[in-house]
Order: C-alpha cells, then structure tokens, then sequence
C-alpha cells in the first residue's frame, strides 16, 4: 500500500515497502537521508562534484534494483551505498572513466598488492578485506546491529537521527549499540578461533582476551602474559580488540579507498538471521 508516512519509517520498513513496488514515498525518502553522506564518499573517489553525482545516481539505481530483486540491503542502507559506490568506482578504474577518478582513489587502486592476472579489481578487493579479522567479524553480525554500528560510532551520528533509522527511540540507541559491540567482540573472537594459523594453544587463551579488554583492572594471567609474549597473531588479536572497544569508527574504517568507511558486505550476500 502507499507509503504516506515514509518520515516516520525505519529503513527497514522503507524497504520493506519498497519491495511492495506501491510508492516511489519510500525511494524518495531513502534517498533523502543518505544522499549527503553517500555523496561525501563519492566525492573522495572523484575528481570533480558531477562526476560524484552520476557515481551517487548510478550507486542508488544499482541498489534498488537489487532490493526490488529481493536482495540488497534492509536496515543498513548506508554502509551499503558506501560499498556500491566504490565497486562502481574499481569498474570505471578499467574503462576510459578512469581519468574521472580522483589522484587518491588511483593511488590506493595502484598500491593493492600484486594478483593473478586472472583476478579482477573487485575481486581482488573482496579477496584483500577477507583478509581482516575486524571486517569479517562484522560483516557476520545482523544487519541491524552493522547499521547501529556505523551510524553512531563511524558516522558520529546523534542517537536522535539514528533512532528513526531503526524504528527505536533515541533511548534505545545506546542500548542497541551496547548489544552490537559485545555481539561484535564475540563475533571477532569466533573469527580468530576458526583461523587456519591459529593453534590449540591459541584457542585456549583466545578465549580470555575478551576479558582483558572489557576488565582493563582485572588481576594478571600470567600464563596468557607468557603467550603474548611469544605469539604475534595473538597479540593482533588483543590490538584489534582494544581498537574494538576504544577506536571502533577507526578499527572499521581502517584500510579502505581514500581513507573513507570500509566495505561492510557483499552487494546481495546472505544476511545473518537477525538478533534482538
């Protein structure tokens, strides 16, 4: 049915409706709220403010057809034009629009380390932040949780805007929020777990290192001391954890194009089920 109230709407519910194909409310009202940021983005890839805009359109058209096709994203809209906008901007980098991309965008396209030459810039990209603990352990949460997440802490973005983004109130923000950083902790713990250089030693003191971050007072475990010392993947691991529960607008935006947000998930990737 028509969406006459689209302002007062989730994001959810926007593309809930938006799938229904009943309105154009709920395209317009998407588009209202995260033009500006996705333009702030684009505009680090480009070498002049139009050629931002057609990145921008092309990233909206893109992913509409994807949430009309049953995927896309569902409460996180952002992150997710975020990553379109710079998959579109690896496509151009191949054709004739490469001289429309930024010095800065050519410069980190250029220093990505060598591939097969059967490998492509996207996939190359896909294969590079797979790479990272902190990326993988986030896309694995709920997508609500994801959007939560970059709202407050990525964009610094005020509990009174983001709430409506997520049909909450702006007291329920900061409990939300609490939820997704301890999911995210777990989360980047399990990650580590399941990694192949990992050890049963590893896995054994992996467990505590979630602790020691969350309890910086908490009495000395000598033994996990003694593992540190001698394990720099474990050691990682503690970096990224007090980065997660310090810095974590700089621990997910580490490593992408021009200094700007990380890619979150694949365009039409599986979503986890949500959690509450």
């Amino acid at each position: 049915m028509p969406v006459d109230n689209a302002v007062s709407q989730s994001d959810a519910e926007l593309t809930a409706a938006l799938r229904e194909l009943a309105s154009d409310a709920p395209v317009e009202e998407l588009y209202r709220r995260h033009r500006t940021a996705v333009l702030s983005y684009a505009r680090r890839c480009c070498r002049d403010p139009h050629t931002a805009e057609d990145l921008v359109s092309e990233a909206f058209a893109r992913t509409l057809q994807a949430v009309r096709s049953g995927g896309g994203p569902e409460a996180a809209w952002l992150p997710y034009l975020r990553t379109v906008v710079r998959r579109i901007a690896v496509d151009w980098a191949g054709t004739a629009r490469r001289t429309e991309l930024s010095a800065d965008f050519e410069h980190w396209l250029a220093n990505l380390p060598d591939t097969p030459q059967t490998e492509g810039g996207e996939e190359r990209i896909l294969r590079l932040e797979d790479t990272s603990i902190v990326l993988r352990a986030f896309r694995s949460l709920p997508e609500r949780w994801q959007a939560v997440l970059w709202h407050t802490v990525v964009e610094e973005e005020p509990a009174t805007q983001v709430g409506p983004l997520l049909g909450v109130g702006a007291s329920g923000v900061g409990s939300l929020a609490s939820r997704a950083r301890e999911g995210l902790r777990e989360a980047y713990l399990a990650a580590h777990a399941e990694s192949a250089s990992v050890s049963e030693e590893c896995r054994h003191y992996g467990s505590l290192l979630g602790a020691v971050v969350r309890r910086t007072g908490c009495r000395p475990n000598k033994d996990l001391d003694r593992h540190l010392a001698q394990c720099t993947h474990c050691r990682s691991a503690l970096i990224d954890l007090t980065d997660l529960n310090q810095r974590l607008g700089s621990a997910l935006s580490a490593g992408s194009c021009c200094g700007a947000a990380q890619r979150t998930w694949r365009p039409n990737g599986r979503r986890p089920r949500e959690r509450r």
